[in-house]
């Protein structure tokens, strides 16, 4: 399965752009690259997990350890690289909000009240233009798939379904695993021949939300990208070359 992973070029042109504007004190003012290089990795870091899963199910060309171990391993590996890319791709557009809009937790009401009256507006007028395309990318089926593995049963609502030889198939999910290998029961006489054979998934095994796993992911990764896309020509038209804030972290620090 081929993977379009995140292209850097649009992050690299808009780094051209802010390469001339000055740089000021990390807490202080923000220049808009700065502040767009953390949303970048978090972009990066959805695309290396989401090619990650692709990679989980592959099985090795020549098998070097036992089956059960290889199966073992495809699991382990597959489902954490699932919930990393969900999370990833879901922090983008709170992201955004925080470094270029206006996030209302509680804990930054503080902080971004403590801001000069032209910025907190600036971030107001992005904040309101940028809603539609918030709302619309937090409303899509993964989002919810994110927040329920997180904040409900630890773990996405999929689905595996793999149709093996002689017309057995299996269902599972992250918590109720397809077997990891299968015999064949044969007459007595030649039970010597059984050998176990490891049951190994596709990635067209995978459903969320009905509908196939993979271009559901696929999906979700490219909306988060254009997302990114429509928000840095939204920053650079509100806030121009003027000052942003670096966010604040004080809700890191123990009270």
């Amino acid at each position: 399965m081929e993977v379009g992973l995140y292209q850097p070029q649009t992050a690299t042109a808009w780094r051209q752009v802010d390469r001339g504007r000055p740089r000021t004190d990390y807490r202080g003012g923000a220049a808009h690259g700065d502040l767009w290089a953390g949303i970048d990795l978090k972009i990066e870091n959805a695309g290396f997990h989401f090619k990650g899963m692709v990679k989980a199910l592959q099985a090795p060309e020549r098998p070097l350890y036992p089956v059960r171990l290889i199966r073992e391993n495809w699991r382990t590996a597959f489902y954490a690289h699932l919930d990393a890319f969900l999370s990833a791709a879901r922090s983008v557009p709170e992201l955004i909000r925080c470094c270029f809009g206006v996030e209302d937790s509680s804990k930054m009401r503080e902080w971004f009240n403590a801001l000069d009256r032209e910025e907190r507006e600036r971030r107001h007028d992005f904040e309101a233009k940028f809603k539609a395309d918030y709302v619309a990318f937090c409303e899509l089926p993964l989002g919810s798939a994110r927040h329920i593995s997180e904040h409900r049963t630890g773990f996405p609502p999929m689905t595996a379904t793999v149709s093996r030889r002689f017309g057995i198939i299996y269902h599972g999910d992250p918590i109720k695993p397809i077997p990891i290998s299968e015999t064949r029961e044969l007459p007595p006489e030649y039970a010597r021949l059984e050998k176990p054979t490891a049951v190994e998934p596709s990635w067209r095994d995978f459903h969320i939300d009905g509908k196939p796993l993979f271009e559901a992911c696929r999906e979700y990764f490219d909306r988060a990208q254009a997302l990114a896309v429509q928000a840095r020509a939204l920053a650079e038209k509100v806030h121009g070359a003027n000052k942003l804030t670096w966010p604040s972290s004080d809700m890191l620090r123990p009270k």
